[in-house]
């Protein structure tokens, strides 16, 4: 039995370019063309990126769990359990039989995806010296190993065997932002629903470069694929929880909710 111990994870890196915006919406097995040119010019550069299932397509709680199980291996733990990876997550407590489960079968429903990207119009457009053509495993690992993890026993342990592709393709392309593990809390529980809403708020937040951010209700409901009036209805409720939080972390300075009668926004302050 494997002896190891926990290294604490300091920054969490989250991806913010345009392959992993698209790819955790439910994305079908089939390619696509994602326009990635810089802001202000006028020739389209495409990238190719073509992920193949085989099981169900990929939602922001599998997301959350690929940037958590690659906090902990930045942070130099080549082998980590679920407990671990719940915890880097946001997770408060243990993390139970049923979210037990829940995460181990998004860590095998990644450890089949593949995934290929062609980028060579945009390696050679921008002179990037890497990714012209590239294809690996959403997540290259092992797992159910028993181990020893700070002198207590675990049942199922994650071996990453190296950078996951997409988080490869931000890093190389400086398209990431780093939280703290305490700015990276889940303020609410981990269903998908709360994973995408956290997401896009994180997104939109992080990519602007002025000093405030408006969100129209109607994109972020698009985004994160809510869209029954019931749904729509049970994440307005959640939308005070999120935003306090990211002001109690020191992640924007202010926020207001607009609900007129022609259109719904959040307007925040960085």
């Amino acid at each position: 039995m494997k002896k190891l111990q926990a290294k604490p994870v300091k920054k969490i890196i989250y991806p913010l370019d345009k392959l992993n915006f698209h790819l955790w919406q439910g994305l079908e097995s089939k390619k696509y063309n994602v326009s990635v040119e810089k802001q202000g010019s006028k020739e389209k550069i495409n990238v190719t990126f073509e992920p193949i299932f085989f099981g169900e397509p990929m939602n922001a709680y599998d997301k959350r769990v690929n940037t958590s199980a690659f906090a902990l291996y930045n942070a130099g733990n080549e082998y980590m359990t679920a407990g671990q990876i719940f915890r880097t997550m946001g997770g408060k407590g243990h993390h139970g039989t049923a979210k037990f489960e829940k995460l181990k079968g998004s860590i095998e429903k990644m450890a089949m995806v593949r995934i290929n990207i062609n980028n060579e119009q945009e390696a050679i457009k921008y002179k990037y010296p890497t990714f012209q053509k590239f294809g690996a495993n959403l997540l290259a690992c092992s797992y159910e190993e028993t181990v020893e993890m700070n002198s207590g026993k675990s049942d199922y342990c994650l071996h990453m065997l190296e950078v996951p592709p997409l988080m490869k393709y931000a890093i190389e392309h400086k398209q990431v932002t780093t939280y703290t593990p305490e700015q990276f809390q889940m303020p609410l529980s981990m269903t998908e629903m709360n994973c995408a809403i956290d997401d896009y708020f994180r997104y939109r937040i992080a990519r602007s470069s002025g000093k405030t951010v408006k969100i129209l209700l109607n994109t972020l409901f698009e985004y994160c694929n809510i869209s029954t009036r019931y749904d729509r209805l049970h994440a307005k409720q959640r939308f005070d929880t999120f935003l306090s939080f990211y002001v109690q972390v020191k992640l924007i300075q202010d926020y207001s909710i607009k609900t007129g009668i022609e259109e719904e926004y959040i307007e925040i302050s960085l």
